[in-house]
């Protein structure tokens, strides 16, 4: 057609750009993964989700890869935390909860009651899972209070 310039179809690799749709930032280090699997050393799901998200399970019968798998689907490592990926049934939807330990959930719920003016239960539980998510965070409570 006559123009002076043209496209080459590989322009993309010339300049550098990675064609990761997937992924949203850096890929985490093994440190990461490491620190991450000795905090939630007592939490079998989040080890699970984690050994998945590192892809490090793979001495694991098929079966038990693929329910990690799909559990891992929930959650997300940024910033060197667990992240899941949906607000549950908390009063605000919120995008991502960080994931803690029952020990660090009873912690929490102490300080939220103290801090409230002793509040109960379900107040406690509405403050907390707007911010956190912890598997048995109602026992954690109650332990809490």
């Amino acid at each position: 057609d006559g123009s002076e310039w043209t496209v080459s179809e590989d322009w993309e690799a010339n300049s550098g750009l990675v064609n990761d749709i997937l992924c949203t930032t850096e890929i985490t280090n093994e440190n990461t993964f490491s620190r991450l699997l000795q905090r939630f050393v007592n939490e079998p799901v989040f080890q699970q989700v984690i050994e998945s998200l590192a892809q490090i399970d793979s001495t694991k019968p098929l079966r038990d890869r693929k329910r990690a798998q799909h559990r891992a689907q929930q959650y997300l490592i940024e910033d060197e935390k667990l992240w899941r990926l949906w607000g549950g049934t908390s009063a605000q939807a919120r995008s991502q909860l960080e994931c803690i330990t029952k020990e660090e959930a009873t912690n929490l719920a102490k300080e939220q009651h103290e801090r409230g003016g002793h509040w109960g239960r379900d107040a406690i539980k509405i403050a907390l899972t707007d911010k956190v998510y912890s598997p048995g965070l109602d026992a954690s409570i109650m332990d809490a209070i």
